[in-house]
């Protein structure tokens, strides 16, 4: 069997190897989200800089990254994802070691942070890429995100280890020792099957669906972003403890990756129409009834439902993307975009608390992260089924040649 069918047909144990570096290139391409307090936090006791300096470090790491995979996306299907997951993952290491090696200059640490955002715009290419081309990228995008938050929750768990070890600036050292650990078994991206010819030459194009589901992506980010980088100062605010806050987040990241696990198994058996916006408006809600909990129960609700939903929300929009384009540069294009979202969000949502109130904050939030999927998403779904069609109605061509 040859073609689109063959080009997606592979036996089990090759899809355990290809979610295997998945999961590894999704947790070394979003790292920088998740370890920029550390980073921040290092920068500022270890190079003694200004609060404002050290933000400027993670807002050119975010915005880099978000930069550089819009770019990326124009990047031809030929082109290896494993070359590119090694060359991010290249990139992100040396220029975590040249952040703890090099002097206190906001110019290097600033210029050192454009080189991670690079290298994680490689992975993320990578890993979009090779997802979208696989037979069910909806199952696979669920079990990546999961693996990935895996990989995530062992290298923050390692930081306190490299601190001790390494001293204040241990932090960008343990980075590189972790990504150099693990990189080498993003080697198994190479069992993403390989896209037709003429799906990995043609032009990407901008259509209504793809235009829908970049601001359905964007608004998602950005509203989750505005409620979620502010929740730790609302736990506080109801008097709950540092140690409680630290221990929800454990259990919120924990029952995401199964979660993650368990409907990407179902993934085949779900409809993305009912998955998609449940997911986007309980990311919201989420979002909602953490930022206007009034107590221990109602913080714990709103985290546990955010985690979960923002988790599966993102699985299923980068599904989305690859349903509507298999070579995976409308995920590369429109997960730039989700980036610079993100990065929008946390000042976006001081000045809402500066003017209004947690509550305010969270209505805001949550209203982002619906408000186009009445608009959008009619729109989205017909792209997708036409889609669809195309590609069945062109099979038995492709297959006959």
């Amino acid at each position: 069997m040859t073609g689109i069918n063959a080009a997606r047909s592979f036996p089990g144990r090759q899809l355990l190897l290809l979610a295997l570096g998945l999961s590894i290139c999704s947790g070394c391409a979003y790292l920088g989200s998740s370890v920029m307090p550390f980073q921040i936090d290092a920068l500022m006791s270890g190079l003694h800089q200004s609060a404002s300096r050290a933000g400027m470090f993670g807002f050119f790491e975010i915005m880099a990254f978000a930069v550089f995979m819009m770019v990326l996306s124009r990047l031809k299907g030929r082109v290896s994802v494993v070359m590119t997951a090694f060359l991010g993952a290249g990139l992100a290491a040396i220029s975590s070691l040249l952040t703890a090696a090099g002097p206190a200059s906001s110019v290097w640490t600033w210029g050192c942070a454009i080189l991670f955002g690079l290298g994680e715009a490689f992975l993320g290419r990578s890993y979009v890429c090779a997802a979208s081309a696989s037979k069910n990228p909806d199952r696979m995008y669920a079990i990546s995100n999961g693996g990935g938050l895996i990989v995530l929750v062992a290298v923050i768990d390692a930081i306190p280890y490299a601190t001790r070890s390494f001293g204040e600036l241990g932090v960008f050292v343990g980075i590189a020792a972790i990504v150099a650990l693990i990189a080498p078994f993003m080697v198994t991206l190479r069992h993403a099957p390989p896209l037709p010819t003429r799906q990995s030459t043609e032009k990407m194009r901008l259509t209504s669906g793809r235009a829908a589901l970049l601001f359905i992506w964007v608004g998602s980010s950005l509203g989750s972003s505005m409620a979620w980088s502010f929740a730790e100062r609302v736990g506080r605010a109801i008097h709950l403890s540092a140690d409680y806050i630290v221990f929800l987040s454990t259990v919120g990241i924990v029952s995401s990756v199964l979660v993650s696990f368990v409907v990407g198994a179902l993934a085949g058996s779900l409809r993305r129409e009912i998955i998609l916006p449940l997911t986007l408006v309980g990311t919201g809600v989420g979002g909602l009834l953490a930022c206007s909990a009034w107590d221990s129960w109602s913080y714990t609700a709103g985290v546990i439902i955010y985690w979960n939903c923002s988790m599966l929300s993102y699985a299923w929009l980068l599904g989305s993307a690859a349903a509507l384009d298999h070579t995976g540069r409308t995920g590369t294009f429109c997960g730039g975009m989700d980036r610079m979202g993100y990065a929008l969000g946390a000042p976006l949502g001081g000045l809402i608390i500066d003017h209004s109130s947690f509550t305010m904050l969270g209505i805001a939030g949550c209203a982002a992260c619906v408000v186009s999927i009445p608009f959008g998403l009619p729109v989205l779904l017909r792209e997708i089924r036409q889609s669809e069609e195309n590609a069945g109605q062109d099979a038995p061509l492709i297959e006959a040649c």
